[in-house]
Protein backbone atom coordinates (compact mmCIF):
# COMPACT_ATOMS: atom_id res chain seq x y z
CA UNK A 1 0.00 0.00 0.00
CA UNK A 2 1.11 3.68 -1.13
CA UNK A 3 -0.19 6.18 0.34
CA UNK A 4 -1.66 8.95 -1.98
CA UNK A 5 -1.96 12.62 -0.97
CA UNK A 6 -4.68 14.17 -2.84
CA UNK A 7 -4.21 18.37 -3.23
CA UNK A 8 -7.22 20.10 -3.72
CA UNK A 9 -7.39 24.43 -4.18
CA UNK A 10 -10.45 26.31 -5.69
CA UNK A 11 -11.73 29.98 -6.15
CA UNK A 12 -15.17 29.74 -3.88
CA UNK A 13 -18.28 31.38 -5.37
CA UNK A 14 -20.14 33.62 -3.48
CA UNK A 15 -22.15 31.03 -1.66
CA UNK A 16 -19.32 28.60 -1.20
CA UNK A 17 -17.50 31.60 0.22
CA UNK A 18 -20.38 32.53 2.67
CA UNK A 19 -21.68 29.33 3.88
CA UNK A 20 -22.85 28.96 7.02
CA UNK A 21 -19.92 27.42 9.31
CA UNK A 22 -22.09 24.75 10.81
CA UNK A 23 -22.39 23.38 7.77
CA UNK A 24 -18.35 23.10 7.14
CA UNK A 25 -18.54 20.86 10.62
CA UNK A 26 -21.05 18.65 9.10
CA UNK A 27 -19.50 18.18 6.04
CA UNK A 28 -16.29 17.37 7.64
CA UNK A 29 -17.91 14.65 9.55
CA UNK A 30 -19.13 13.31 6.29
CA UNK A 31 -15.47 13.15 5.15
CA UNK A 32 -14.27 11.58 8.30
CA UNK A 33 -15.92 8.87 7.12
CA UNK A 34 -14.33 8.38 3.47
CA UNK A 35 -13.28 5.43 2.51
CA UNK A 36 -9.18 4.85 3.08
CA UNK A 37 -9.29 8.60 4.13
CA UNK A 38 -6.85 8.92 6.91
CA UNK A 39 -6.53 12.42 7.52
CA UNK A 40 -7.42 15.99 5.77
CA UNK A 41 -6.24 19.42 6.45
CA UNK A 42 -8.35 22.09 5.44
CA UNK A 43 -6.94 25.28 3.88
CA UNK A 44 -7.84 28.74 2.96
CA UNK A 45 -5.91 32.03 1.69
CA UNK A 46 -8.58 34.68 2.71
CA UNK A 47 -6.38 37.23 0.50
CA UNK A 48 -6.30 35.54 -2.87
CA UNK A 49 -10.32 33.53 -2.53
CA UNK A 50 -8.63 30.37 -2.78
CA UNK A 51 -9.85 27.37 -0.53
CA UNK A 52 -9.14 23.44 -0.57
CA UNK A 53 -7.49 20.62 1.69
CA UNK A 54 -4.77 18.61 1.67
CA UNK A 55 -5.79 14.56 2.17
CA UNK A 56 -4.34 11.68 2.95
CA UNK A 57 -5.45 8.22 1.50
CA UNK A 58 -4.29 4.80 1.78
CA UNK A 59 -4.55 4.35 -2.27
CA UNK A 60 -4.62 5.69 -5.39
CA UNK A 61 -7.75 4.34 -5.81
CA UNK A 62 -9.51 5.60 -2.60
CA UNK A 63 -7.85 9.26 -3.50
CA UNK A 64 -9.53 9.06 -6.72
CA UNK A 65 -12.96 8.02 -5.57
CA UNK A 66 -13.36 10.82 -3.70
CA UNK A 67 -11.73 13.30 -5.97
CA UNK A 68 -12.42 12.39 -9.71
CA UNK A 69 -15.83 11.57 -8.92
CA UNK A 70 -17.46 13.02 -5.89
CA UNK A 71 -15.39 16.39 -5.17
CA UNK A 72 -15.10 17.17 -8.98
CA UNK A 73 -18.59 17.38 -8.99
CA UNK A 74 -18.94 18.46 -5.89
CA UNK A 75 -17.45 22.29 -6.42
CA UNK A 76 -18.54 22.30 -10.26
CA UNK A 77 -22.11 22.20 -9.08
CA UNK A 78 -21.55 24.56 -5.84
CA UNK A 79 -20.06 27.40 -8.85
CA UNK A 80 -16.67 26.68 -7.21
CA UNK A 81 -13.84 28.05 -9.99
CA UNK A 82 -10.12 27.56 -11.55
CA UNK A 83 -10.40 24.01 -9.85
CA UNK A 84 -7.19 21.93 -9.19
CA UNK A 85 -7.13 18.60 -8.38
CA UNK A 86 -3.69 16.32 -7.74
CA UNK A 87 -2.21 13.04 -6.42
CA UNK A 88 1.17 12.55 -5.00
CA UNK A 89 2.50 9.43 -4.15
CA UNK A 90 3.89 9.64 -0.79
CA UNK A 91 7.80 9.27 -0.14
CA UNK A 92 7.78 7.74 3.11
CA UNK A 93 11.26 7.48 3.93
CA UNK A 94 12.65 11.12 3.57
CA UNK A 95 8.79 11.86 5.09
CA UNK A 96 10.16 9.91 8.14
CA UNK A 97 13.01 12.01 8.53
CA UNK A 98 11.16 15.38 8.66
CA UNK A 99 8.50 14.02 11.10
CA UNK A 100 5.57 13.51 8.92
CA UNK A 101 3.52 11.28 11.31
CA UNK A 102 3.07 8.45 8.27
CA UNK A 103 4.51 5.92 10.53
CA UNK A 104 1.82 5.95 13.39
CA UNK A 105 -1.16 6.46 10.81
CA UNK A 106 0.11 3.61 8.73
CA UNK A 107 0.58 1.08 11.11
CA UNK A 108 -3.06 1.91 12.26
CA UNK A 109 -4.84 1.58 8.80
Amino acid sequence: MVPVILQVNYTPSAAQANANPQDKLESAKAIARLPGLLWKVWIEDKVSNTRGGIYLFEDLASAKAWGDDVLATRLAQGGGRDVSIRYFDVNEEPSAITRAPLARILQAA
